[in-house]
């Protein structure tokens, strides 16, 4: 979220904190990938960023905030075939063992980058091309 947060100009300080409770699963082992979760709040935000009422208010922008949420989320399990944080890491991050794995092996060079990397594109892809 704070890295297209500060790529679309987005204020930072207060909204980061809106994901700031999630990380690996909210230590779960099971739920969706919170980079999905982070980008789909950075997608509310940029699609609301000059709007003067909530959502429900604003139509266009909430209309176009979702289906840019829709978009990320199937080009998400076009390529990774899931959005579930387990399944795309192979950890169980309601495990303390199985993160102090992960991190010492450093895995999330192979799986958490990776899934970065490929949703910072998309969002940016969809904002240049005027999607959201």
């Amino acid at each position: 979220m704070q890295g297209l947060q500060e790529l679309w100009g987005l204020p930072v300080e207060e909204a980061s904190w809106a994901t700031g409770g999630y990380s690996g699963a909210i230590s779960s082992g099971r739920t969706t990938c919170g980079l999905l979760i982070g980008s789909g709040a950075a997608i509310g935000l940029r699609c609301g960023r000059e709007a003067t009422g909530r959502p429900e208010d604003e139509e266009d922008r909430r209309t176009a905030a979702v289906k840019g949420v829709g978009r990320l989320y199937r080009a998400f399990l076009q390529e990774f075939g899931d959005t579930d944080c387990r399944t795309l890491t192979d950890c169980d991050f309601s495990s303390a063992d199985e993160v102090g794995q992960y991190m010492a092996n450093k895995t999330w060079e192979k799986k958490c980058d990776v899934f970065l990397r490929f949703v910072f594109d998309a969002c940016r892809r969809m904002a240049e091309d005027g999607k959201i």
